[in-house]
């Protein structure tokens, strides 16, 4: 197997503030790379940035930008091996990326273009404490990615009962590294190593548990961006249980004037997050209508909230007015992309899976509660308030 050495060399400026804006440079000589393209994701806080190489020759690939503070970077690339075709024709299902951290150290990694999401990776003290937990969870992640790759060959109808054995040992393999990431944080309450694993292990964790693992965590870690989106969350949970007041907010509406949910009060208002990526939300949207146009004159309104994944303010804007505009949705919506780092309804409501829809009565009070899609429970809850 080739092999393959990347050795990113961080110039990290000598600040006399928190946070301030740092430089990277990525130089990366790769064998078998030579018409495959690599690519790197940076994770700063909550927020997402890809990074292209500046300079391309042959096997070797220089990327070089800013960053701010601690960073998760997420490398992959084009090489058919990070990848599976799952239909003839385009359809691909994404393999591990190679995970590390920026921070204040250069950085080596040795692995092979081949398998890059399992290369070995040295350099500043946030990758010598990731490693203790890869070094575990590595070989779960390689037999969960041959399991999915094994399963999509399989014809689901006939093999229906050897995908409920996949499935099932995918999930047991998945229970284990989640068992090795609480190990993790609970030995390094002061890592930003910690503060990103217990970001992931929100669905995860009874709240109780989540939450307790999340006070022992450094003050610092607390207070970064992805520590203040997880105390949102908990807190999300906690307010937006059944029975509970919604969560006050304000954004603007399409049309770019402030719309408050507290002026809805009066109404049965149906608060539903989606966005125009998600396909179940898009699907469900007829649906949605027909309920809309049955009981909207009886006192019903539909509250949408659109979460668009683009950084870029107008890309997500563009997005989603499209979206509403292709599928015709007569009630009104908002954007949760406005403002977000300042005011994220989508972390408020603890809201992790598209879509979510919620219920509340007249006083702004939540009566049910529907994550996904399927089933008819909200036309039960609409008919027990309309009589009909």
């Amino acid at each position: 197997m080739k092999k393959t050495t990347l050795t990113l060399a961080s110039s990290l400026l000598l600040a006399t503030v928190a946070n301030a804006q740092q430089q990277y440079s990525i130089k990366a000589d790769i064998q078998g790379i030579e018409g495959y393209k690599l690519r790197t994701n940076l994770v700063i806080g909550m927020k997402k940035s890809s990074d292209t190489p500046v300079v391309v020759h042959g096997q070797h690939m220089e990327f070089r930008g800013n960053y701010q503070g601690e960073t998760l970077v997420m490398m992959s690339s084009t090489h058919p091996s990070s990848k599976f075709e799952v239909v003839k024709g385009g359809m691909f299902m994404p393999g591990p990326a190679l995970e590390f951290f920026i921070s204040d150290k250069p950085i080596t990694i040795t692995g092979s273009a081949e398998e890059l999401y399992k290369s070995k990776v040295t350099g500043g003290k946030l990758n010598e404490e990731f490693n203790k937990y890869k070094e575990k969870a590595q070989p779960l992640i390689e037999k969960n990615w041959e399991i999915r790759k094994t399963s999509m060959r399989l014809k689901w109808k006939t093999d229906s009962v050897q995908m409920k054995a996949y499935t099932a040992e995918i999930n047991e393999n998945t229970k284990v590294m989640e068992g090795y990431q609480r190990d993790f944080i609970a030995k390094h309450p002061k890592s930003y190593v910690s503060v990103v694993l217990l970001f992931r292990l929100f669905e995860s964790m009874p709240l109780k548990e989540y939450e307790q693992a999340y006070n022992t965590l450094a003050p610092a870690l607390k207070s970064s961006e992805m520590g203040q989106n997880i105390a949102a969350k908990i807190n999300g949970v906690k307010t937006t249980a059944v029975g509970s007041m919604a969560p006050a907010f304000a954004k603007p509406d399409l049309n770019g004037n402030l719309l408050s949910l507290n002026s809805l009060q009066g109404k049965y208002v149906l608060v539903d997050f989606w966005g125009s990526w998600c396909g179940p939300c898009r699907a469900g949207n007829p649906h949605l209508k027909e309920l809309y146009a049955k009981y909207k004159s009886k006192g019903f309104e539909i509250l949408g909230i659109a979460n668009e994944k683009s950084e870029e303010i107008a890309d997500s804007e563009t997005a989603w007015k499209k979206a509403v505009k292709d599928d015709n949705l007569p009630w009104l919506h908002v954007l949760n992309n406005y403002d977000k780092a300042k005011a994220d309804i989508v972390a408020s409501y603890a809201v992790t899976g598209f879509p979510t829809k919620l219920l509340l009565d007249k006083t702004g009070r939540i009566i049910y509660k529907e994550v996904g899609t399927g089933g008819d429970g909200l036309d039960q809850e609409l008919k027990k308030i309309f009589g009909e």
